[in-house]
Formats: C-alpha cells, sequence, structure tokens
C-alpha cells in the first residue's frame, strides 16, 4: 500500500488548438485535423485526471484517491477492504505524507491494445516521523537504509530536532484509460500487479 501512497503525481496543463479547416482542405487535411484534436482533448483529460489524483495525495483524500487505482487491483484486494486499510493507515502518526510534488515530463499518449497509455515522471518530497524519536542509534540506521534503498533516484535528509526524514526522489507512473477513466500505477507496483496477471505486460516491455 506504500507505493499507492508514494505514487507519485502532477501539474502541467497544455491548451491545445486546432484550427478550422478551409474550404481547400483535403480528406487527409481533415483526418488530421481531427487527430490532433482528439490527441489534444486526452492530453488534456490526462492532465485533469492527474492534478485531481496528486491532490488527493497529498490531502490524503481516500475516497478520490480510490477511483484512481487501476480496477483490477481490487481483484488482489476488494474495494471496500482497501479503502478500511488505506484509512486505518492513515491514523498512524509514521505514516509516509507525500510534499511538494513535481512532474518533470508527460510522455506522449499511445495506443495499446486495450486502451491508450501514458508514462509520467515525477519528483516528490516524503515525510517520514522517526517511529523511535528516543533512540539515536536506530534513527542512524534507518536513515543509512533509506539511502541505500534510494541509491542514486533520490536523497535522505534528517531532521534531528524534528525527529523527522524527508526524502527527495524521484517516481515512474503508468496512466492508463481503458474505459472512460484515467487510472495511475506506479511503476514498480505495476510489476507487482504483473506477477498476478493483472497488468498489461506489453507496456512494461515498451516502457523499460
Amino acid at each position: 500500500m506504500k507505493h499507492i501512497l508514494l505514487l507519485t503525481t502532477l501539474l502541467f496543463i497544455i491548451n491545445g488548438c486546432t484550427p478550422n479547416p478551409t474550404p481547400n482542405s483535403t480528406n487527409k487535411d481533415l483526418t488530421e485535423l481531427k487527430k490532433t484534436s482528439n490527441q489534444s482533448t486526452e492530453r488534456e483529460e490526462l492532465e485533469k485526471s492527474l492534478d485531481s489524483y496528486t491532490k488527493a495525495t497529498i490531502d490524503n483524500d481516500i475516497d478520490t484517491l480510490i477511483t484512481f487505482i487501476y480496477p483490477k487491483a481490487f481483484t488482489i484486494v476488494p474495494k471496500e477492504k482497501m479503502i478500511s486499510m488505506l484509512k486505518k493507515s492513515y491514523t498512524q502518526k509514521n505514516i509516509p505524507q507525500v510534499k511538494d510534488v513535481k512532474h518533470l515530463s508527460i510522455d506522449p499518449i499511445q495506443k495499446y491494445d486495450k486502451g491508450v497509455y501514458s508514462t509520467i515522471l515525477s519528483s516528490l518530497t516524503t515525510i517520514i516521523n522517526s517511529p523511535r524519536p528516543n533512540d539515536p542509534k536506530f534513527e542512524a540506521y534507518m536513515l543509512e537504509t533509506l539511502q541505500k534503498q534510494l541509491g542514486e533516484r533520490g536523497k535522505v535528509n534528517f531532521n534531528q530536532e524534528k525527529h523527522q526524514f524527508s526524502i527527495d526522489h524521484t517516481t515512474k507512473t503508468i496512466a492508463l484509460k481503458e474505459d472512460k477513466n484515467w487510472t495511475f500505477t506506479g511503476f514498480k507496483q505495476a510489476k507487482k500487479y504483473i506477477q498476478k496477471n493483472i497488468f498489461p505486460t506489453e507496456l512494461i516491455d515498451k516502457i523499460k
């Protein structure tokens, strides 16, 4: 579930403008204009959904966040149980808090056999309160462990006065649209879904 909370996410608005066809436009021109218009609309819908998803992640808005989870994930954990688990986790003091999300890039929307997809690269800061604030040795060990897990993908800082770990890192998210709504899945989470045979394998192959 931590992958869901750290999922990352993003604000990047592009306004697409499509000119009106002239009387001399050919059928090919009209087709290209329609294609461009459709792509622009899809892009705007993706960015709007991404905006809502990001805000829900930062605000711990479970009711909204759950609507952006890949639907087949509920075949592993039923929706009501997942909501209950998320609400319970948010009551804990040591739950990671996502801050300062910035979207570095949103790839062009591509088609695959079940719908369309895009990949999103984001930077974010995650705050974790020390689970043992009166144990300096444990905090030093936790700092070292977190940095090893991140490797070159980020940096961990420790505020000794507040007993807080601040993790600046990047994350990759897969945006999918198989029906009328966009959903978002962290890259690592997607690999786990593939092992459960509930996520399109070809997407992982395409974006490695």
